[in-house]
């Protein structure tokens, strides 16, 4: 574990920096005056850093966002996307979330797509079954890809996008209007088109069933969406919880296992009525669910946070080792929780890079607390963030300096 620090950029507080990570690549994005924009570091073949080439970073590069408030970015296998308004100075020291940021903005956001496309993920109208379509940058043969930052349109240009989150090579958009779009492949049903459509996208196309433009006002706003992998969790206002893609390991919560799941359904979880579900968190076998109460309930396979007797649940279940949770994040199969006092844990496989953060290589069948390097020192380390890539995560931390 490494703590990453950089004479020439001034960091303005946890509520300004958000952080990603795909399968083999990281992104930082810094907002504020005398600050170093979108940093990227890791694999880069597809130019999923954003750099404007295709060479892999060893440190951290930066792209230039100057006039731009990062609002969010996100990683999929080796594309990357980034979420932004232009700056407004006069709220520049706003302690706001980023989505209510951007729906209360005056400015519209703008959305960005870099790397892979060869499935349409980036939503740029270019995949590996459209070559007539022209993307900007270098092109090689047989392969699609976008390696500095492309606006992404929608059709509504009164629209503005608040949250975007990246599958392994997928992409899903909420709006301020109520609406859900994807883009990329869709043959595990992780698009959720509909029960006639599981082809890939290479724009932004309308879930129809959860969007308000369409059937959604039928069962409410959506609050909140969540995708790692190849499947998707979507939260309502109203609490409910919908599912769609794939559920061939029995995270869809239902108490069997589905091949695939082509279009959002809605699934009756058996959670206790006096408990209200606060957040979602997919991961790739797996699915987790947070509470208000800062209880999380897991479903589906893998080490799962329930001991090592339990790797296989069709329904959800509380894991017990932790409470007082305030955040939860799953990548395809490990998972990360931090609670009401800044400690974060871990849990799931660990793999040879060692990216639960534990010091050693072990999986972990239950969550653990990860000790940052800088408590060795003495000093109270509080964790704001986490984002969990498949070769290593990302932490944003507090400390007091001594």
């Amino acid at each position: 574990m490494t703590v990453f620090e950089s004479d020439s950029i001034i960091a303005q507080g946890p509520n300004k920096t958000r952080i990603a990570a795909g399968a083999s690549h990281r992104l930082i994005a810094l907002s504020g005056d005398g600050e170093a924009g979108v940093l990227g570091g890791g694999m880069n073949h597809s130019g999923q850093l954003g750099g404007g080439s295709r060479d892999n970073e060893s440190t951290f590069s930066a792209i230039d966002t100057t006039g731009m408030e990062i609002l969010a970015v996100a990683c999929g296998r080796e594309h990357s996307m980034l979420l932004a308004k232009e700056q407004d100075i006069d709220s520049a020291d706003s302690k706001q979330s980023s989505e209510a940021t951007a729906s209360g903005a005056s400015k519209k956001t703008m959305l960005f797509g870099f790397g892979n496309s060869m499935y349409g993920q980036l939503g740029l109208g270019g995949s590996k079954d459209t070559f007539g379509k022209e993307l900007i940058g270098e092109q090689v043969a047989g392969f699609v890809f976008e390696p500095s930052p492309t606006q992404v349109q929608l059709l509504d240009p009164n629209e503005n996008v608040v949250q975007v989150e990246c599958g392994l090579d997928h992409t899903v958009l909420r709006t301020d209007q109520g609406n859900l779009y994807s883009m990329g492949w869709g043959a595990d049903g992780q698009l959720g088109l509909g029960p006639e459509s599981s082809s890939d996208r290479a724009l932004p196309t309308l879930i129809e069933r959860l969007s308000w433009k369409a059937r959604g006002k039928e069962v409410g706003r959506i609050k909140e969406i969540s995708t790692s992998t190849d499947f998707t969790l979507a939260l309502l206002e109203n609490h409910q919880i919908w599912i769609w893609g794939n559920a061939e390991y029995g995270q869809c919560m239902v108490n069997k296992k589905i091949d695939r799941i082509l279009e959002p359904i809605h699934i009756p979880h058996p959670i206790p009525k006096t408990e209200v579900i606060a957040s979602v968190a997919a991961g790739g076998t797996f699915g987790l669910l947070l509470t208000e109460s800062g209880k999380v309930y897991t479903c589906g396979y893998g080490a799962l946070g329930l001991g090592h007797d339990k790797i296989q649940i069709l329904m959800p279940e509380q894991i017990t080792a932790l409470s007082g949770v305030r955040k939860i994040v799953a990548s395809t199969d490990y998972a990360a929780a931090i609670d009401d006092k800044g400690d974060l844990y871990t849990w799931g496989t660990c793999g040879k890079t060692g990216r639960l953060g534990h010091g050693d290589f072990e999986h972990s069948y239950v969550p653990k607390r990860v000790k940052m390097p800088l408590e060795q020192d003495g000093r109270k380390v509080v964790v704001h963030d986490v984002a969990l890539g498949q070769d290593g995560a990302l932490a944003v931390v507090e400390y007091d300096d001594k």
